[in-house]
């Protein structure tokens, strides 16, 4: 287990950590809200006391900042490639060519700053207590997003990180997964985790659609931009809630 969760850390972010050779995709997704439970816990952290020492806009660009430097831009760069080949390209043919083109595009540099707008936007007008908690809700559950695209057929004779995965996990993986994210939130939000999670099924979905007529199937940028997509809608559900005071009550 132990090494399973090095292998995690080790493929979600920046971090040095070594592990054994013994390495299961399989069993190291499982990990994958544990990571971002982690990593969200750390930026939430910098977040709050950032955010009572200097105005909330540098202090969620800061924030922002160092937790797409812990993950090396792992999820943007998915994002990236993903926008660059469904908007850019004409046909499946034309999408999936640009798609595997490691260069960004107009639409993959469009969409990171995009994001990133989006992203400081949101947590600069949340309160330093509900900052933190939104950000460590946004990186645990964002990273189950994943797992379950994992579950949808991969592009057909693609080989890649998003097949690969495709083949490995199974049913019982994405349970546990889920199974982990409740506990590992459901103590910090209560109830809005679910609420939340709903949210970003619905989302997930649509996006899932909206892949799968584009280029037929997953892969591993897939996976990538499914993950910010739903980090952004998560922040998004914080600061809806945030102007309804009596549903902060469970937060408080």
């Amino acid at each position: 287990m132990i090494n399973d969760i090095k292998v995690a850390f080790a493929f979600l972010t920046r971090i040095p950590i070594g592990h054994k050779p013994d390495i299961s995709i399989q069993r190291s997704a499982v990990w994958f809200p544990f990571v971002g439970w982690v990593i969200g816990g750390v930026t939430g952290i910098l977040y709050y006391f950032l955010s009572q020492g200097i105005p909330a806009l540098p202090a969620a660009a800061i924030t922002i900042l160092f937790s797409t430097l812990v993950t090396g831009g792992f999820h943007q760069d998915g994002l990236a490639d993903t926008f660059d080949g469904l908007v850019g390209g004409w046909t499946p043919e034309d999408r999936l060519r640009i798609l595997k083109d490691s260069r960004h595009g107009t639409y993959g540099v469009l969409s990171i700053v995009l994001q990133l707008i989006i992203q400081i936007s949101l947590l600069s007008t949340l309160s330093p207590k509900i900052g933190a908690l939104a950000i460590i809700t946004a990186h645990s559950l964002g990273r189950l997003v994943p797992i379950y695209f994992m579950m949808a057929p991969a592009v057909p004779s693609h080989e890649g990180m998003g097949a690969t995965y495709s083949r490995a996990v199974r049913g019982r993986d994405v349970l546990a997964s889920t199974l982990l994210t409740i506990v590992l939130l459901f103590g910090l939000i209560g109830a809005h985790l679910f609420i939340a999670a709903a949210i970003v099924a619905v989302v997930g979905f649509v996006f899932l659609a909206y892949v799968k007529k584009k280029i037929g199937g997953v892969l591993g940028d897939v996976l990538g931009a499914s993950e910010q997509i739903a980090e952004s809608f998560i922040l998004l559900y914080f600061v809806v809630i945030s102007t309804h005071s009596i549903w902060l009550s469970w937060l408080i």
